[in-house]
């Protein structure tokens, strides 16, 4: 998707450092948390680990898997089509496409917009209907 939607015109840090500021070439702006930016690492083994808790709501992790960190250590431009976020717990494989960023943008309109997983998981937990 190459347009305006995805065209990214500013992406800052907050103060805080605890969400990532980006306003986009059609003038939406998205304000991301850092816990919702690593919860949603679009890398291989981060999104396995998404669809198996999926799959399986008793999933279980193993013992050398460790809580995963949501403090960022820096954030470095990916050519022109993404950013790669350093967690300080060391993970950095997840290349965020600025298309990505946009698709799993968290505002309330976004959000409304998208299509609902049809079974009801929310974070690897199971809510029956």
């Amino acid at each position: 998707m190459t347009n305006a939607a995805t065209q990214v015109v500013s992406a800052d840090l907050n103060d805080a450092a605890t969400e990532l500021e980006v306003v986009w070439g059609d003038r939406h702006g998205s304000r991301y948390p850092l816990k919702l930016l690593r919860g949603e690492c679009p890398c291989a083994s981060c999104r396995t680990e998404r669809e198996d808790a999926k799959r399986n709501p008793f999933h279980m992790l193993g013992p050398e898997i460790r809580p995963a960190s949501f403090e960022l250590g820096d954030v470095e431009p990916v050519g022109g089509y993404g950013l790669r976020f350093i967690w300080k717990d060391g993970h950095s494989t997840g290349i965020y496409t600025f298309d990505y960023l946009r698709e799993i943008c968290p505002c309330e309109d976004c959000r409304a917009g998208r299509k609902q997983d049809e079974v009801p998981y929310v974070h690897g937990i199971f809510i029956p209907g």
